[in-house]
């Protein structure tokens, strides 16, 4: 039985029009794997339509060909033979728009590809693996496997995966292999600096702001092993950012000794019919996937996401149970 990279490779050879997306409001993996990917086929004479339904946040403006990813489905030029979801563990995560498109007869065949261990029914083919530090790092397999020559642009938007889901080489995903293909990116003329300046020294001073307003929200619990921040609706209002701005809050609860368990909660709904987004970070002692699985939500052992209605307190309290009954 072939692999699943050697079942990608196959589809791809028989195919001339792609369609590549990722998730919603993405992040730095979900942009350098999408457009790595497109640079690699477009190499090999594909024809690439980059899509994201959220567009691209400023900070991730430095991407090479960053400025090709569309808005709209309605100006893109299906039907295609693929249709991309990278970064996703199902097409729902890269918006309504897309799942009701990659059912329809605009898209012939449908290939996931992600990081993340939980998996949907809406796919032709997955490329699962939780053991790749990045989405990036499978695109990279893929582009090696169809023996495409890695380009400087197709290097930054690959090492750029890498920087942002490994904390610049922090979190404990990052390993041997990590670390080889980033050095052969680097020797094909990616410069770190560049990269990291990019990602972590050029915020807006507004998500500055809104940091601001969302520290005194930390919460820590008795034990000090479980903590949380929040923004909601008006600190947005008040500051003029949205939920792009938030990339990185997660990382203050998270940064606490001690603490086993960060999450984010960002308001996503009306005032009076609140939803919240939350973002659960995990240090190793809890797997926050089967937690946000159980919410609807899913992602990877130390890193995960799921949206609950309800007040603040109410939210909160409910995710902090499970965690508590995970933490014994």
């Amino acid at each position: 039985m072939k692999s699943e990279i050697e079942q990608i490779q196959d589809l791809i050879e028989q195919s001339k029009n792609i369609l590549i997306t990722s998730h919603e409001n993405p992040d730095g993996d979900a942009l350098g794997s999408t457009l790595s990917l497109g640079l690699g086929l477009k190499k090999i004479g594909k024809e690439i339509t980059f899509y994201n339904k959220d567009g691209v946040p400023e900070m991730l403006e430095f991407l090479p060909h960053s400025e090709n990813i569309v808005k709209s489905l309605n100006s893109t030029s299906g039907p295609f033979d693929i249709a991309f979801a990278v970064d996703c563990t199902a097409t729902s995560r890269a918006g309504k728009d897309f799942e009701e498109y990659a059912k329809s007869e605009n898209c012939k065949n449908v290939v996931i590809i992600d990081h993340h261990q939980t998996m949907g029914s809406d796919a032709d083919i997955y490329l699962l693996d939780e053991g790749a530090s990045s989405t990036g790092i499978l695109i990279y397999r893929i582009l090696k496997a169809l023996e495409v020559s890695l380009d400087k642009e197709i290097a930054e938007n690959i090492y750029a995966t890498i920087v942002s889901d490994t904390g610049s080489f922090s979190y404990s995903n990052t390993n041997s292999d990590t670390l080889r293909i980033a050095a052969e990116l680097v020797d094909i003329g990616v410069e770190p600096s560049k990269i990291s300046q990019a990602i972590y020294e050029n915020e807006p001073l507004r998500k500055l702001e809104l940091f601001k307003l969302a520290i005194p929200t930390l919460d820590i619990t008795d034990d000090e092993t479980i903590a949380s921040i929040y923004v909601d609706k008006e600190m947005f209002d008040k500051t003029g950012t949205s939920r792009q701005d938030t990339e990185g809050m997660v990382n203050i609860p998270r940064s606490i000794k001690g603490v086993d368990v960060a999450m984010l909660f960002r308001q996503e709904g009306l005032q009076s019919d609140p939803e919240w987004k939350v973002s659960l970070r995990s240090k190793g002692r809890v797997n926050v996937a089967k937690i946000a699985e159980g919410f609807g939500g899913g992602g990877h052992a130390r890193a995960a996401g799921c949206s609950l209605k309800g007040s603040i307190k109410e939210v909160k309290a409910k995710v902090i149970s499970r965690v508590e009954e995970a933490l014994g």
